[in-house]
């Protein structure tokens, strides 16, 4: 009896320690980014080889445009996520039609949901469409260069089709809260779309 005790006791201590339960994580509102802020990765952002971003402006459909040297990239405000890369000539790098529904605010454990979107790459002409599910399915430390944050691990996958061919995509992104924005994101069968976060500010 008394190990029967001991083993309930350490299961409900393992529980709530646990980084996916809701308890830990109240539920993600969107964010509201200001002109000024900042965010730096690695090497590149969303397939784009530029660094640092800058918010500029909120423009009047309430996208955020951010810079990064002659980069243009316009952040939905539903989803927080890019719907489009241009070049400061106005030619599109990078476009997601209407939106990437990598993200769904309020976010929260446990939640799923599913979009659809039509993509265009520059780099190799490539356009596609897309149908996308994901899930929120934690909340737990990462770990990246610009330091450790609590985030929603958010799983999606992306069953793509560019004639004539198709096929399925699987990606995993670290949504952190305090940031208000993704700070790292894998992709398992193009790389170039991986991204981690080394700096931001002021935020």
């Amino acid at each position: 009896m008394r190990a029967t005790w001991f083993c309930l006791g350490l299961i409900a201590i393992l529980a709530l320690a646990a980084p996916g339960f809701a308890a830990d994580a109240p539920p993600a509102e969107k964010p509201a980014p200001k002109p000024g802020d900042v965010l730096e990765y690695t090497k590149r952002f969303v397939t784009i080889d530029c660094k640092r971003w800058e918010v500029k402006e909120l423009n009047k459909d309430g996208y955020a445009v951010t810079q990064c040297g002659d980069n243009l990239a316009y952040i939905d405000p539903e989803t927080s996520t890019v719907a489009r890369i241009v070049s400061q000539s106005g030619s599109t790098l990078l476009e997601f039609k209407p939106r990437s529904p990598t993200l769904a605010f309020p976010l929260q454990i446990g939640k799923k949901w599913a979009g659809d979107y039509e993509g265009y790459r520059a780099s190799n002409g490539t356009h596609w469409k897309s149908h996308v599910t994901c899930e929120a399915k934690a909340f737990e430390p990462v770990k990246v260069a610009a330091g450790e944050f609590e985030a929603y691990r958010v799983e999606c996958e992306d069953a793509w089709e560019s004639t004539p061919f198709h096929g399925f995509s699987d990606s995993v992104s670290w949504y952190a809260p305090k940031l208000g924005t993704i700070v790292k994101s894998t992709n398992t069968s193009q790389s170039d779309f991986d991204f981690e976060l080394t700096g931001y500010g002021p935020r």
